[in-house]
């Protein structure tokens, strides 16, 4: 009897061990799966208000890219994005990137890794195109509790500038701080800085609020 107790206690211990790998920023799951969701609840920093509410759904996943459906409550329409495999943007239906909007991640993460990247924008819409640079950081591992959860999370900093290439004086700069979970393969918040002609444009706040994964 004893015997099968000492067992069943070390298979225990093992399993548990095992759980908490699963969660360590280190050991990410098997990757995006067709039908993961992440909804987010974002508010605007200028006025203190909600902004929104949206959700985003992985509709497809090939070996280079990874394509979604995005919402926004309450609005029955819905935005097709295109993102490489580790989440840079490279279509949003409106702007493409080539070969992406510079702000993915560069795994394996760790604190202190950077990255730059150098990316050209063209608006469907307007023809207008832009040029830009991007430079990110990984500044910190955090444990970020949100109504979601509680995930274990690496801290990246981006700074962006874009300019149109025919007008360099016409410089955007775009502050955003990201803490990306790769236990479920995604950010669970996010600060947005937008400034035009040294003016605050835009300054939001982003948090996971739900999320589930095929598996």
């Amino acid at each position: 009897m004893l015997r099968v107790c000492l067992v069943s206690i070390t298979a225990a211990a093992t399993l548990w061990s095992g759980a908490l790998a699963a969660q360590s920023p280190e050991a990410p799951n098997k990757g995006v799966q067709v039908g993961d969701r992440w909804v987010f609840d974002r508010s605007d920093d200028m006025t203190g208000f909600p902004k929104d509410t949206y959700t985003r759904i992985v509709t497809a996943v090939s070996e280079k890219e990874i394509a979604t459906d995005f919402y926004v409550r309450g609005n029955s329409a819905k935005t097709i994005m295109i993102f490489d495999r580790d989440w840079g943007l490279i279509d949003n239906s409106t702007v493409k990137y080539k070969p992406n909007n510079g702000q993915g991640i560069q795994p394996p993460l760790a604190v202190e890794k950077s990255w730059r990247a150098e990316y050209d924008e063209k608006n469907n819409n307007t023809g207008g195109n832009m040029h830009g640079s991007a430079m990110s950081k990984v500044t910190a591992q955090e444990s970020v509790t949100t109504s979601a959860g509680t995930f274990d999370t690496f801290k990246i900093e981006t700074l962006i500038k874009a300019f149109p290439p025919s007008d360099p004086s016409k410089q955007w700069e775009y502050q955003i701080i990201r803490w990306y979970a790769p236990q479920i393969n995604f950010w669970v918040r996010e600060k947005y800085l937008a400034k035009f002609d040294k003016r605050t444009r835009a300054n939001t706040s982003t948090e996971l609020v739900d999320f589930s994964q095929k598996f």
